[in-house]
């Protein structure tokens, strides 16, 4: 009797949807588990790729003699400086270089691994195929690598500026962090996903979507404000200053490195007649002009701060160098105009050619005397910079306090 009820009680279409309905509930809470695990790894994976390609490139940008590097396993303690930074920018925890050969030339100090011919087989196949590897590895050698929990070790190839391969490199990157803020913010939206993919498929779905989504928004919008000046959406004064050490650094011929010291005239006056938003428009305008005149991505602009910028030209002549900063006095000459009235800025430029045995200080203080040159002259010109400027500045100085 007890055994047909239950099988009546089985039959009924309600009883059916509910045990489709559990079965449903634990196939979609498995299946959304697993994705969420996918994703995070894929996030991982990505962001350590992302890291180590930041890292190679500061590494090649900054040592220029990293053949060398390759062939004897040496670094200068300059270099080595470079290196030390480089990691607290990527969170890179460890290092190791590989010839051409596949053997360890060198391998930093901090959580110093013991290689084994997996690691040297690896690191041939990789310089031999171009391709990078990457591999997540969870509580292995945790205290041995910093005492982190998570590090994605990735092989990449060896790369010079120029193309040619000439080793292999392996670097253990944290990605505690990270790991822990994406399973966090999963976990909170992960329960509320599996009951709504119950009944509407598409809501989790877009849910999930969404919220990658902002947190990869986040990580970029943490990126800009670090790099670009937020106003005008051009370099800020750090990453300007970076760039012109770099190419002073690295250049065999610093000569042509070409630095135009842009100073808006009158931006105070502007700012007193027409209003702060007014100024903050013409700054604006000025680095769209300042974009517009240079050669693309072989220049570089920057906002130094207030109303001055900073234009970096890469592998120019005096002749190309003139031919940019006169197209630049006559793209200002456009009016610009605000609130139906007209105002044509005008610009007071310091033109400088890079030296043998310039840093980024000497470089940018004549470049700043140019200016100061051209101000003084009556503004809205170019002025370039000569020797005779330094004694220049100091009769000025001398009259002033006199």
């Amino acid at each position: 009797m007890q055994l047909s009820v239950l099988k009546n009680r089985l039959s009924k279409p309600s009883v059916i949807a509910v045990l489709l309905g559990a079965i449903l509930f634990i196939a979609l809470a498995g299946a959304l588990h697993t994705l969420l695990d996918w994703q995070v790894r894929s996030s991982i994976l990505k962001h350590a790729e992302t890291k180590t390609a930041a890292w190679s490139t500061q590494f090649f940008g900054n040592i220029p003699n990293a053949q060398k590097v390759f062939a004897e396993g040496t670094l200068t303690q300059e270099e080595i400086r470079r290196l030390e930074k480089s990691f607290s920018m990527v969170d890179i925890l460890h290092f190791e270089f590989f010839d051409e050969a596949g053997h360890r030339v060198l391998a930093s100090n901090t959580g110093d691994p013991v290689p084994d011919d997996d690691s040297q087989n690896m690191a041939l196949k990789v310089y031999r195929s171009g391709e990078p590897v990457f591999a997540i590895h969870h509580n292995e050698g945790g205290e041995q690598h910093g005492g982190a929990d998570t590090v994605v070790e990735a092989f990449f190839p060896a790369t010079l500026p120029t193309g040619e391969r000439i080793g292999s490199v392996e670097v253990y990157v944290d990605v505690s962090e990270l790991e822990d803020a994406l399973e966090d913010s999963f976990e909170e939206i992960s329960w509320i996903l599996i009951f709504a993919t119950t009944f509407i498929l598409a809501l989790p779905a877009a849910a999930y979507v969404i919220r990658t989504q902002q947190l990869r928004n986040r990580d970029m919008r943490l990126l800009e404000l670090t790099k670009y000046d937020q106003l005008t959406g051009i370099l800020n004064r750090n990453s300007i200053s970076e760039t012109l050490e770099q190419l002073l650094d690295v250049s065999a011929t610093p000569q042509n490195v070409g630095i135009l010291f842009v100073d808006v005239d009158f931006f105070k006056q502007v700012n007193d007649r027409f209003g702060h938003a007014c100024g903050d428009r013409l700054l604006k305008h000025i680095a769209d002009i300042l974009q517009q005149s240079v050669r693309g991505s072989n220049d570089v602009v920057g906002r130094f701060g207030g109303d001055e910028f900073i234009v970096l030209c890469r592998d120019i002549d005096n002749a190309d160098f003139q031919h940019l900063y006169g197209r630049l006095m006559e793209r200002v000459k456009m009016p610009f105009r605000y609130q139906d009235q007209n105002y044509t800025p005008s610009l007071s430029v310091g033109a400088y050619l890079a030296r043998a045995g310039d840093t980024q200080k000497t470089a940018l203080h004549r470049a700043d005397l140019a200016v100061y040159a051209a101000k003084r002259a009556g503004r809205s010109q170019v002025v370039e910079y000569s020797s005779d400027l330094e004694g220049l500045f100091k009769q000025e100085e001398r009259r002033q306090t006199a």
